[in-house]
């Protein structure tokens, strides 16, 4: 008996009934084509939302802790760096804490609206109790002045 080889007619009607069912291969390639541009329009789109919607905000402001001296038990001297956006009122909250990490004293201080963008500022504080650790907490911009 010879051995029998199958061979596949491309029109007879089960290749064109699978055709039917399953599609050829051919939309396969659109599809993928559909996806990637998708893909690269939410991208750019993602891209776009970052820069356009105040991600890189003009009016941050940063402070660095830079050291404290103690004048006495209760007075001590807190010097800190803030940069922010020049000829803009900035204020910031300074605070000292004790061993047991307590505020034992804290005020706002505000910043002279000046042409520079970094300031060293000292300023000194009263405590309640002898303080071993000083931080400016936080700075912001000062709005409406």
């Amino acid at each position: 008996m010879p051995d029998a080889v199958a061979t596949v007619d491309a029109d007879s009607p089960s290749t064109q009934r699978l055709e039917d069912r399953y599609g050829t291969g051919r939309r396969r390639s659109l599809d993928r084509r559909f996806a990637w541009g998708a893909a690269g329009l939410l991208v750019a789109g993602g891209i776009a939302f970052l820069v356009f919607s105040g991600w890189q905000d003009g009016n941050q402001v940063s402070v660095q802790d830079i050291g404290h001296t103690d004048v006495s038990d209760l007075v001590v001297d807190v010097k800190f760096e803030v940069t922010g956006p020049a000829n803009t009122p900035v204020a910031c909250a300074v605070e000292a804490l004790n061993k047991a990490k307590a505020t034992v004293g804290w005020k706002i201080v505000e910043l002279p609206v000046t042409a520079e963008r970094t300031h060293t500022v000292t300023t000194r504080l009263v405590t309640t109790n002898p303080s071993t650790a000083t931080t400016a907490r936080a700075c912001w911009v000062v709005e409406g002045s």
